[in-house]
């Protein structure tokens, strides 16, 4: 069952939100009970986690009135990494031939879907040492996250306020992470390596869209945005994006704020002449000698560190100009 429930974990329809423990409510104890636990992991410590967390999910459950309840799993497992997983299933009911080769009424555990779940990151948690840095921080993962259908969103909010879980990754760190996801997934296929610009360019003009429009941007949209620029016949090698973007490795939501700051440094700048035309990304612009363009206000020159490939065409051309 504990197998069936990790492979449903952050697959699509059960894309996770990623955060920390919030620590702001002071009654809530399941935090603490974590801690506790995992100060020396004995069984009775992890019979007490799990009761503490049952008190608060009651609580939590009875203030809200369409909340139905279910059947809690608690576990602990290695899968990668080392988690520890606390999900609700329900029954379902279905059907079964006897003997006598008739239908008769079933009733079976349903694990087609996760109905609420949380995951703590056991590794990424035992080195946290701040959750509101870590929550900041651009380069920090989140070692605790939460997975609900969508449909489920608002009825399961008391599922989140029961384990004290935070709000989730903020729009700059959201924003900055989703390019540096797509570019990864693009190099993880070879098909799609030599359609890394394209992507970020589409993937540009999808989040420009959704600041426009004060819409969030979504998984579904940012697959949507690459299947633009891949060829028809290779849709196919983008069936995983979803789930490789909202992995424990690249912690992508599944909706979050296109953050305008964060998405203008990834914009171009663009600019012509009869003789010549440059575009380059804002972010590569800058006026220290490491910097891949550089911009000397005194002079008003911009100095190039030119790719081998670039110095050879420009070598080769200079060669041909002598010639002349």
């Amino acid at each position: 069952m504990v197998v069936e429930l990790d492979k449903l974990y952050g697959s699509k329809g059960n894309n996770s939100i990623y955060g920390t423990f919030s620590r702001k409510n002071v009654t809530n104890e399941f935090p603490s009970y974590t801690d506790h636990y995992l100060e020396n992991e004995l069984d009775d410590r992890f019979l007490a986690l799990s009761a503490r967390c049952l008190d608060e999910l009651a609580r939590e459950a009875s203030a809200e009135q369409f909340s139905t309840g279910g059947y809690i799993v608690f576990a602990r497992y290695k899968e990668k990494d080392d988690f520890l997983l606390i999900a609700m299933i329900k029954d379902k009911r279905g059907l079964q031939v006897n003997d006598d080769l008739e239908p008769v009424g079933i009733t079976s555990i349903d694990l087609s879907k996760i109905h609420q779940a949380a995951r703590i990151n056991l590794n990424l948690y035992a080195n946290d040492s701040n959750s509101e840095e870590t929550l900041e921080n651009d380069e920090a993962k989140c070692y605790l996250s939460f997975v609900s259908p969508r449909t489920n969103h608002e009825v399961s909010g008391y599922f989140i306020k029961a384990l004290d879980c935070s709000d989730g990754v903020p729009a700059a760190r959201a924003t900055k992470n989703a390019f540096d996801t797509v570019d990864a997934y693009c190099q993880s296929i070879p098909q799609l390596k030599q359609l890394r610009p394209k992507a970020k360019d589409s993937l540009i003009k999808y989040f420009e869209w959704c600041v426009e429009n004060k819409k969030p941007a979504t998984l579904t949209g940012i697959e949507h945005s690459l299947r633009q620029i891949v060829p028809a016949e290779d849709h196919e090698l983008l069936e995983g994006f979803i789930q490789f973007a909202n992995s424990d490795e690249h912690q992508l939501p599944e909706a979050f704020g296109v953050n305008a700051a964060k998405l203008k440094t990834y914009t171009r700048i663009i600019s012509k002449t009869p003789n010549w035309e440059l575009s380059f990304q804002r972010n590569a612009l800058g006026t220290d000698e490491n910097s891949e363009l550089r911009y000397v206000e005194n002079t008003g020159s911009l100095t190039i560190r030119c790719s081998e490939d670039l110095k050879k065409q420009i070598e080769a051309q200079l060669r041909q100009n002598a010639s002349q």
